[in-house]
């Protein structure tokens, strides 16, 4: 992010001649302030990319209460315009803190799958991790993670929903100890 120059931020202050005082003391407020700013919203907001907003909002609240007040100095301008600015910072962090979502990721369409190697490369995956089972629990276990339920996989297999349980739970063990082997090879 290129570091905006005072006379960047200060584009929107517009004082009468007897008030030319103010722009002058707030580029040189906005000078000092600018990277405590820029720290104070990468603290609080995980990153600086809004620093430039906040300023601006904050320079905005300044001319506000310098245009009413008695001439002011650099510096008491410059304590004037950090308070703004970490009000400004707080501000918006509420704001974000009171964001409701609303509704659930299941009512979201499903997204497209980009690449269509990916859809490959989860089928050989797929294909590997079940190679050594026995194709009627390859069968429970695509049905199970399918959405199905154990009663219909029981009778789509001809055997009991206690039976198809138990064998499907016996395989992802193994399937268990097989990835945890490999990952400590690895």
């Amino acid at each position: 992010m290129r570091l905006p120059t005072p006379a960047d931020l200060c584009w929107n202050v517009k004082c009468s001649p007897d008030q030319e005082w103010i722009e002058r003391t707030l580029r040189i407020a906005v000078e000092n302030v600018w990277p405590q700013a820029l720290e104070a919203a990468h603290s609080r907001n995980g990153h600086g990319s809004h620093v430039v907003e906040i300023v601006e909002s904050a320079i905005e609240h300044a001319v506000c209460r310098l245009k009413t007040g008695d001439p002011l100095g650099p510096e008491q301008v410059t304590r004037l315009l950090q308070r703004l600015v970490l009000q400004e910072v707080r501000r918006r962090c509420r704001a974000n803190g009171r964001m409701v979502f609303v509704g659930s990721s299941e009512e979201l369409p499903p997204t497209p799958v980009r690449n269509p190697q990916i859809q490959i490369d989860c089928a050989l995956d797929l294909e590997i991790i079940l190679q050594g089972e026995p194709p009627d629990v390859r069968l429970a276990l695509l049905l199970r993670y399918s959405r199905f339920r154990w009663s219909e996989i029981a009778a789509a297999l001809g055997t009991t929903e206690a039976a198809v349980r138990l064998r499907c739970k016996r395989a992802i063990e193994r399937i268990r100890e097989q990835q945890e082997g490999e990952q400590h090879e690895s």
